[in-house]
C-alpha cells in the first residue's frame, strides 16, 4: 500500500513529454490571445472590474506559459514560445 502511494506520487510529478509541452504551448498562446482580446473589449466597454479580473487571469496564464517554456528549453527546444506564436 505504501509503495503504491509513493509510486503514484512520483508519477504525478513527472513533466510532460516534449510533444505534449509543444501542444500545451500552442494552446496556451491561443488562450492568452483570446483572453487579452476579452480584456480589451471589457476596457472599451467601461467594465473595469471585469477587466481587472481578466488581467489577473492573464498574469497567471503567462506564468504557466513561462514555466512550459522553461521545460521545453530544458528538453532542447529552441525558441518555444516564438514557434508556438507562429503556429497559433
Amino acid at each position: 500500500m505504501v509503495a503504491a502511494t509513493l509510486t503514484l506520487g512520483a508519477m504525478a510529478q513527472t513533466t510532460p513529454t516534449k510533444h505534449e509541452a509543444k501542444e500545451n504551448a500552442k494552446t496556451d498562446v491561443r488562450k492568452l490571445r483570446q483572453d487579452r482580446a476579452d480584456r480589451n473589449t471589457a476596457i472599451a466597454h467601461g467594465k473595469l472590474k471585469t477587466a481587472h479580473r481578466e488581467q489577473k487571469e492573464i498574469k497567471n496564464e503567462r506564468k504557466d506559459l513561462n514555466a512550459n517554456k522553461k521545460q521545453l528549453k530544458n528538453k532542447g527546444e529552441a525558441l518555444p514560445v516564438t514557434k508556438a506564436k507562429a503556429k497559433a
